[in-house]
């Protein structure tokens, strides 16, 4: 058994299989470190092991007497039951959407499972740039782990005052890219071709093109949400997303079509769109079916859900609708993400203007010489 390094010893199962065991001293005890040398995990482990670490007897038992006495936590495991915990409250005072919990909540999850047992002052930055990236196939996907991984540290240090912070020096990386495909013509054809009216379908598409809410509103819209105002009906909702920031409630007038849609389908007593046990789909689960459904009408582009709701907003912007009727429309709270569809419809606008204004045509008209035989 070669000591490859200072306390760390390589061994070889009886399967064949390397395994890494510090030990410190002869008569001292042999601890398995989990992961081999080099990953973010194995050296902060090692690193605590050899700053005395295999000193303490029994982690877990201090990790519960800890939250016992209500004392900071001092490993990565324990971080992120207490970080759990605290978004518990925020989502119960309303501070925070369950589906930025469940979002988050992913992420440290993946991070206990990453450290486990190593303590968090023995964690820098640098591990959790290898990790992240281990993580990451894109850097919108980067991004969202490291917003997690973000919030869960500036609460250790808020609530704890656990020093360092070693997220706080990581950076987004930059996102080249227009976001979710819009769908086309040629998408909506195909889809209308394929899902005729009274299908769920087509009442899906429906509610995205009349309604235009994001997936998580989507599978809650139900009759309860249709309203009647003045005499006139509407479909009103409470975005998810943006109901800790002022309750601003998104209120449409019910399409013909839409209403059409809904009184031709099957639908729920509580949504609109409901499994084949008729039950509420979740966000994730209609998001499988948006798929499938596309595949089936032959669309091959990566069309979402979401990218219908861009669709709408597009097209309104090209119908010169304003950043505050688009605001209203898609219910944002600040014009800066309205701007996404105003800007290109704008510069659409400007530059059909512009080209209108071109002379060079006449000008090579009348330079030109025509030759007839």
């Amino acid at each position: 058994m070669p000591r490859i390094r200072e306390f760390l010893i390589e061994e070889k199962s009886r399967h064949g299989k390397l395994r890494y065991l510090f030990h410190r001293k002869p008569d001292g005890r042999r601890m398995t470190i989990k992961g081999v040398p080099g990953e973010a995990a194995f050296e902060a482990r090692y690193s605590f092991l050899v700053n005395g670490g295999d000193l303490s007897v029994d982690l877990e038992k201090a990790a519960v007497d800890r939250r016992r006495n209500h004392e900071a936590p001092q490993l990565a495991s324990e971080l992120v039951r207490y970080h759990d915990a605290h978004m518990d409250g925020l989502v119960q005072r309303g501070e925070m959407s369950r589906y930025t919990h469940e979002h988050y909540r992913r992420f440290t999850k993946r991070f206990e499972q990453e450290f486990g047992q190593v303590p968090i002052h023995t964690i820098e930055s640098h591990h959790l740039e290898q990790v992240l990236e281990g993580w990451s196939e894109t850097s919108n996907a980067w991004n969202n782990a490291l917003r997690a991984i973000k919030h869960m540290f500036r609460y250790a240090q808020k609530s704890w005052g656990i020093q360092p912070d070693p997220a706080s020096t990581m950076e987004k990386k930059p996102v080249e890219t227009d976001g979710h495909l819009p769908w086309d013509e040629n998408h909506l054809r195909a889809f209308f071709d394929t899902y005729k009216i009274g299908t769920k379908p087509y009442l899906a598409m429906m509610l995205l093109i009349h309604a235009a809410p994001r997936r998580a509103d989507l599978v809650k819209l139900g009759p309860k949400n249709i309203v009647i105002d003045d005499g006139q009906e509407f479909i009103r909702f409470l975005p998810q997303k943006t109901a800790r920031k002022g309750h601003v409630t998104v209120t449409m007038p019910l399409h013909p079509d839409l209403k059409a849609a809904i009184d031709a389908t099957v639908t729920g007593e509580e949504t609109f769109l409901v499994t084949e046990y008729g039950k509420p789909y979740s966000a994730d689960g209609f998001s499988n079916h948006i798929l499938d459904w596309r595949k089936v009408a032959g669309i091959t582009d990566a069309v979402s859900a979401h990218g219908m709701r861009k669709t709408v907003g597009i097209n309104m912007a090209e119908n010169q609708a304003s950043e505050y009727e688009l605001m209203a429309a898609l219910g944002h709270t600040t014009p800066k993400v309205t701007e996404v569809y105003t800007r290109g419809a704008n510069r659409k606008r400007l530059s059909s203007q512009a080209a209108a204004k071109s002379t060079l045509s006449e000008l090579v008209k009348e330079t030109t010489t025509v030759v007839t035989e």
